[in-house]
């Protein structure tokens, strides 16, 4: 009850650093037989097979996979690409008037002007 602590009563623990307890560890030890052979699993041809045939399977489903996403990219840069060049041609075709036009009047003008004064 006053500041000494007893035995009974463990210190309190702050929050901030937990009080770590001490323990030992046991090891065990053995002794071994001079002829020790320690045991290997034994793989079987077709286990070795079978992990042949999964990782041929795995990298076909790859490539597939691989596949159709290329195909889907190649599809899509496609239309990306004529809708492009669809818009482009359209532009070009509505600029050629404006850019005709000055030539389309000099020229019916000089074609007024040269049939004028020969029929007089």
């Amino acid at each position: 009850m006053g500041a000494l602590e007893t035995e009974d009563q463990p210190a309190p623990v702050s929050p901030l650093k937990p009080k770590k307890l001490k323990t030992s560890k046991d090891v065990h030890f053995s002794v071994l037989p001079d002829k020790y052979e320690p045991l290997e699993e034994e793989r079987d041809e077709e286990e070795v097979m079978e992990d042949t045939k999964e990782r041929l399977r795995r990298k076909e489903e790859k490539k597939r996979k691989k596949k159709i996403r290329y195909k889907k990219y190649r599809k899509n840069m496609g239309k990306a690409l004529r809708f492009s060049w669809r818009c482009l041609i359209a532009g070009l075709q509505s600029l050629v008037p404006v850019y005709m036009g000055p030539m389309a009047a000099a020229s019916s003008v000089v074609t007024t002007a040269n049939t004028g004064p020969t029929a007089r």
